[in-house]
């Protein structure tokens, strides 16, 4: 059998670039490695084809762009996600037998997760790509869970200061969070391309969490590691529910699914449970406290 052959729409942004990084690292598996890029953005992508990457130069919406690719890897952003399910179709007109939505993070199917405002373009991409596989026999597709990026919980997203020690998150202490490191994201996910479906299988979802524990031990190891006590405040998540409205309201979509997500760790919804898929692959993923060291520990 042929080596798997590529595309990544979303190559330049914060997951895509650690991605396309990975996928170098191991391109004597893969048959070609591609980004695709719109014309105006090829600067971006200079330094790519002198690693035997290819920029392919096309819209995600035009089948051409994905001719000669069997799999997609989609890590765009919140503005298009919605998008996602036009990718769905040119991608399938264009020859492309795989796909893997922008997911790499929350199970949708938990608790009250699929009526929150920021997963619901990801669960149209979801309903789109059922659909689509019971047209096409021969299309398939990946969901890659992995919880919350451990690299983006002490952040300015869930008003965290790592200068001046300060935290003011929405939610509360013993909310659960499961976890996973950006840079083990992403080893997950090129590993995962080499792992042959079951016979039929045309839906696989990998559940891939490095570490579950609640908001408060995942404060309490920010202050290990840095050597220092935050100045913590909890803070009522329907606040974040009223902005969210009031950005509805005003037609500002951005605003309101930047609301909607910003709820969303520390309030129990980035908690995903077993069982997990980690043992199918060659990785120890790092603990909250190695992130932590590596990222904020003292240099």
């Amino acid at each position: 059998m042929a080596p798997p052959s590529v595309l990544i729409i979303g190559g330049s942004g914060a997951v895509g670039r650690p991605l396309v990084q990975e996928f170098v690292n191991n391109k004597e598996k893969f048959g070609r490695i591609g980004v695709l890029s719109d014309a105006r953005k090829v600067s971006k992508f200079s330094e790519l084809p002198n690693q035997g990457v290819e920029v392919v130069v096309g819209s995600f919406l035009e089948a051409a762009s994905y001719k000669g690719f069997d799999t997609v890897i989609c890590v765009c952003g919140n503005a298009t996600m919605k998008l996602q399910p036009g990718m769905i179709d040119a991608a399938i007109a264009g020859g492309v037998r795989h796909f893997y939505p922008t997911e790499f993070g929350s199970d949708l199917s938990y608790g009250t997760n699929g009526k929150i405002r920021y997963f619901r373009d990801k669960i149209i991409t979801r309903e789109h790509l059922r659909d689509r596989a019971k047209e096409f026999p021969g299309f398939s597709y990946t969901l890659v869970l992995t919880g919350a990026f451990t690299d983006w919980t002490a952040s300015d997203f869930n008003q965290i200061d790592l200068k001046k020690h300060t935290a003011r998150p929405y939610g509360v202490p013993e909310a659960l969070v499961t976890v996973t490191a950006l840079a083990d994201v992403v080893k997950y996910t090129v590993q995962s391309v080499l792992l042959p479906l079951e016979e039929n299988q045309q839906r696989r979802e990998l559940r891939l969490g490095a570490e579950t524990l609640t908001w408060k031990a995942l404060m309490e190891t920010l202050e290990e590691v840095q050597g220092v006590k935050y100045d913590t405040v909890w803070l009522d998540p329907r606040e974040t529910e009223a902005k969210e409205e009031e950005a509805r309201v005003k037609g500002d979509v951005e605003a309101e699914i930047m609301w909607s997500g910003i709820r969303l760790q520390a309030t129990g919804v980035a908690h995903m449970e077993g069982p997990f898929d980690n043992a199918r692959f060659s990785l120890k993923p790092e603990t909250v406290k190695e992130t932590f060291q590596r990222l904020h520990g003292k240099k």
